[in-house]
Protein backbone atom coordinates (compact mmCIF):
# COMPACT_ATOMS: atom_id res chain seq x y z
CA UNK A 1 0.00 0.00 0.00
CA UNK A 2 1.36 3.43 0.95
CA UNK A 3 4.70 4.45 2.38
CA UNK A 4 5.21 5.47 6.02
CA UNK A 5 5.19 9.14 5.01
CA UNK A 6 1.41 9.15 4.58
CA UNK A 7 -0.33 10.69 7.59
CA UNK A 8 -3.87 10.20 6.31
CA UNK A 9 -5.58 7.18 4.77
CA UNK A 10 -8.83 7.91 2.97
CA UNK A 11 -11.12 5.06 1.96
CA UNK A 12 -13.90 6.10 -0.41
CA UNK A 13 -17.13 4.18 -0.80
CA UNK A 14 -17.29 5.16 -4.47
CA UNK A 15 -20.57 3.32 -4.90
CA UNK A 16 -22.07 5.70 -2.34
CA UNK A 17 -20.06 8.88 -2.98
CA UNK A 18 -18.93 9.28 -6.60
CA UNK A 19 -17.85 12.94 -6.52
CA UNK A 20 -14.13 12.81 -5.75
CA UNK A 21 -11.62 15.59 -6.43
CA UNK A 22 -8.14 14.24 -5.76
CA UNK A 23 -6.73 17.69 -6.44
CA UNK A 24 -7.86 18.67 -2.93
CA UNK A 25 -5.31 16.28 -1.37
CA UNK A 26 -2.58 16.45 -4.00
CA UNK A 27 -0.18 18.51 -1.85
CA UNK A 28 -0.77 16.52 1.35
CA UNK A 29 0.59 13.24 2.81
CA UNK A 30 -2.49 11.27 1.87
CA UNK A 31 -3.17 7.80 0.49
CA UNK A 32 -6.58 7.29 -1.12
CA UNK A 33 -8.30 3.96 -1.68
CA UNK A 34 -11.24 4.09 -4.09
CA UNK A 35 -13.52 1.09 -3.69
CA UNK A 36 -15.59 0.67 -6.85
CA UNK A 37 -18.76 -1.41 -7.01
CA UNK A 38 -19.17 -4.33 -9.39
CA UNK A 39 -21.76 -2.51 -11.50
CA UNK A 40 -19.78 0.74 -11.82
CA UNK A 41 -18.40 0.60 -15.35
CA UNK A 42 -17.41 4.24 -15.96
CA UNK A 43 -15.17 6.81 -14.30
CA UNK A 44 -15.15 10.55 -14.95
CA UNK A 45 -12.30 11.52 -17.30
CA UNK A 46 -11.05 14.25 -14.95
CA UNK A 47 -10.82 11.73 -12.11
CA UNK A 48 -8.99 9.23 -14.33
CA UNK A 49 -6.38 11.89 -15.14
CA UNK A 50 -5.95 12.63 -11.45
CA UNK A 51 -5.51 8.94 -10.68
CA UNK A 52 -2.77 8.65 -13.32
CA UNK A 53 -1.03 11.74 -12.00
CA UNK A 54 -1.16 10.52 -8.39
CA UNK A 55 -0.73 6.82 -9.16
CA UNK A 56 1.72 6.27 -6.28
CA UNK A 57 -0.84 7.50 -3.74
CA UNK A 58 -4.12 6.21 -5.14
CA UNK A 59 -5.31 2.62 -5.06
CA UNK A 60 -8.28 1.35 -7.07
CA UNK A 61 -10.11 -1.61 -5.61
CA UNK A 62 -12.74 -3.29 -7.76
CA UNK A 63 -15.22 -5.12 -5.55
CA UNK A 64 -16.01 -8.18 -7.62
CA UNK A 65 -18.95 -9.36 -5.54
CA UNK A 66 -22.38 -7.79 -5.55
CA UNK A 67 -25.07 -7.85 -2.93
CA UNK A 68 -25.98 -6.19 0.32
CA UNK A 69 -22.96 -4.66 2.14
CA UNK A 70 -20.44 -6.30 -0.22
CA UNK A 71 -18.52 -3.05 -0.70
CA UNK A 72 -18.86 -2.02 2.96
CA UNK A 73 -17.31 -5.26 4.17
CA UNK A 74 -14.46 -4.95 1.65
CA UNK A 75 -13.81 -1.39 2.82
CA UNK A 76 -13.72 -2.58 6.43
CA UNK A 77 -11.16 -5.22 5.44
CA UNK A 78 -8.85 -2.69 3.79
CA UNK A 79 -9.26 -0.32 6.73
CA UNK A 80 -8.28 -3.07 9.16
CA UNK A 81 -5.15 -3.88 7.14
CA UNK A 82 -4.13 -0.21 7.05
CA UNK A 83 -4.71 0.24 10.79
CA UNK A 84 -2.55 -2.80 11.53
CA UNK A 85 0.32 -1.54 9.35
CA UNK A 86 0.15 2.16 10.28
CA UNK A 87 -1.54 2.40 13.70
CA UNK A 88 -0.48 6.03 14.28
CA UNK A 89 -2.01 7.38 11.05
CA UNK A 90 -5.40 9.06 10.75
CA UNK A 91 -8.10 7.18 8.85
CA UNK A 92 -11.09 8.61 7.03
CA UNK A 93 -14.12 6.86 5.52
CA UNK A 94 -15.96 8.81 2.83
CA UNK A 95 -19.50 7.48 2.69
CA UNK A 96 -23.05 8.55 3.50
CA UNK A 97 -23.68 5.08 4.93
CA UNK A 98 -24.07 5.35 8.71
CA UNK A 99 -23.70 1.58 9.11
CA UNK A 100 -19.97 2.27 9.54
CA UNK A 101 -20.55 4.07 12.87
CA UNK A 102 -20.46 0.99 15.18
CA UNK A 103 -17.16 -0.10 13.66
CA UNK A 104 -15.77 3.43 13.95
CA UNK A 105 -16.84 3.62 17.59
CA UNK A 106 -15.10 0.31 18.31
CA UNK A 107 -11.84 1.48 16.70
CA UNK A 108 -11.91 4.87 18.40
CA UNK A 109 -12.35 3.14 21.77
CA UNK A 110 -9.16 1.21 20.98
CA UNK A 111 -7.22 4.42 20.29
CA UNK A 112 -7.48 4.50 16.49
CA UNK A 113 -8.08 7.91 14.91
CA UNK A 114 -10.86 7.22 12.41
CA UNK A 115 -13.93 9.18 11.31
CA UNK A 116 -16.56 9.19 8.57
CA UNK A 117 -17.70 12.10 6.41
CA UNK A 118 -20.47 12.38 3.83
CA UNK A 119 -18.39 13.92 1.03
CA UNK A 120 -14.76 14.00 -0.11
CA UNK A 121 -14.46 17.79 0.21
CA UNK A 122 -15.56 17.51 3.88
CA UNK A 123 -12.43 15.62 4.96
CA UNK A 124 -11.43 17.05 8.32
CA UNK A 125 -7.78 17.75 7.42
CA UNK A 126 -8.58 19.89 4.38
CA UNK A 127 -8.17 23.66 4.72
CA UNK A 128 -11.51 25.28 5.46
CA UNK A 129 -11.24 27.53 2.40
CA UNK A 130 -10.88 24.55 0.03
CA UNK A 131 -13.70 22.64 1.65
CA UNK A 132 -15.98 25.67 1.58
CA UNK A 133 -15.20 26.39 -2.07
CA UNK A 134 -16.01 22.82 -3.05
CA UNK A 135 -19.21 22.88 -1.05
CA UNK A 136 -20.32 26.08 -2.80
CA UNK A 137 -19.82 24.57 -6.24
CA UNK A 138 -23.50 23.57 -6.22
CA UNK A 139 -25.43 26.50 -4.70
CA UNK A 140 -28.61 25.83 -2.79
CA UNK A 141 -31.78 26.63 -4.74
CA UNK A 142 -33.47 29.90 -3.85
CA UNK A 143 -36.86 29.75 -2.22
CA UNK A 144 -39.68 30.58 -4.60
CA UNK A 145 -42.50 33.02 -3.95
CA UNK A 146 -44.83 30.05 -3.60
CA UNK A 147 -42.70 28.73 -0.71
CA UNK A 148 -42.89 32.08 1.06
CA UNK A 149 -46.66 32.27 0.58
CA UNK A 150 -47.03 28.78 2.00
CA UNK A 151 -44.99 29.72 5.07
CA UNK A 152 -47.00 32.88 5.70
CA UNK A 153 -50.25 30.92 5.34
CA UNK A 154 -49.06 28.16 7.67
CA UNK A 155 -47.96 30.64 10.33
CA UNK A 156 -51.26 32.52 10.26
CA UNK A 157 -53.31 29.33 10.28
CA UNK A 158 -51.44 27.92 13.27
CA UNK A 159 -53.56 28.55 16.40
CA UNK A 160 -50.47 28.99 18.59
CA UNK A 161 -49.29 32.00 16.57
CA UNK A 162 -49.53 35.07 18.78
CA UNK A 163 -50.83 38.55 17.89
CA UNK A 164 -52.67 37.57 14.73
CA UNK A 165 -54.34 40.57 13.00
CA UNK A 166 -57.84 41.35 14.26
CA UNK A 167 -59.10 43.34 11.25
CA UNK A 168 -59.07 42.73 7.51
CA UNK A 169 -56.90 45.81 6.83
CA UNK A 170 -54.40 44.73 9.48
CA UNK A 171 -54.34 41.22 8.01
CA UNK A 172 -53.58 42.53 4.52
CA UNK A 173 -50.81 44.78 5.90
CA UNK A 174 -49.36 41.88 7.90
CA UNK A 175 -49.23 39.59 4.86
CA UNK A 176 -47.67 42.32 2.71
CA UNK A 177 -44.91 42.84 5.25
CA UNK A 178 -44.32 39.10 5.64
CA UNK A 179 -43.99 38.56 1.87
CA UNK A 180 -41.57 41.46 1.46
CA UNK A 181 -40.29 41.76 -2.11
CA UNK A 182 -42.51 38.85 -3.14
CA UNK A 183 -45.61 40.81 -2.15
CA UNK A 184 -48.36 41.45 -4.71
CA UNK A 185 -52.11 42.04 -4.55
CA UNK A 186 -52.74 38.64 -6.14
CA UNK A 187 -50.60 36.79 -3.57
CA UNK A 188 -52.13 38.66 -0.65
CA UNK A 189 -55.65 37.94 -1.91
CA UNK A 190 -54.67 34.31 -2.46
CA UNK A 191 -53.54 33.85 1.14
CA UNK A 192 -56.67 35.55 2.54
CA UNK A 193 -58.90 33.47 0.27
CA UNK A 194 -57.10 30.26 1.29
CA UNK A 195 -57.53 31.13 4.98
CA UNK A 196 -61.25 31.52 4.43
CA UNK A 197 -61.52 28.36 2.34
CA UNK A 198 -59.77 26.35 5.06
CA UNK A 199 -62.20 27.84 7.59
CA UNK A 200 -59.29 29.37 9.50
CA UNK A 201 -60.92 32.81 9.59
CA UNK A 202 -64.23 34.57 9.18
CA UNK A 203 -64.38 38.23 8.15
CA UNK A 204 -67.40 40.03 9.52
CA UNK A 205 -69.25 42.87 7.80
CA UNK A 206 -67.38 45.51 9.81
CA UNK A 207 -64.05 44.07 8.69
CA UNK A 208 -63.34 42.25 11.96
CA UNK A 209 -61.35 39.03 11.60
CA UNK A 210 -62.48 36.10 13.70
CA UNK A 211 -59.85 33.35 14.02
CA UNK A 212 -61.36 29.92 14.41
Amino acid sequence: MAADSHAHFVLVDFENVSEVDLGLVEDRPVHVTLLIGKNQKKLDLALVRQIHRLAARVELVEVGASGHNALDLTLACYLGQAVQQWPTAQFHIVSKDQDFEPMIGHLVARGVEVARCDAFHLLSFLPRAKATAAAKATPAPKKSGEDRCAKVFARLKNPVTRNRPSTENALVAHIKTALGKESSAAKIDGIVRKLREKDAIAIEAAGKVVWR
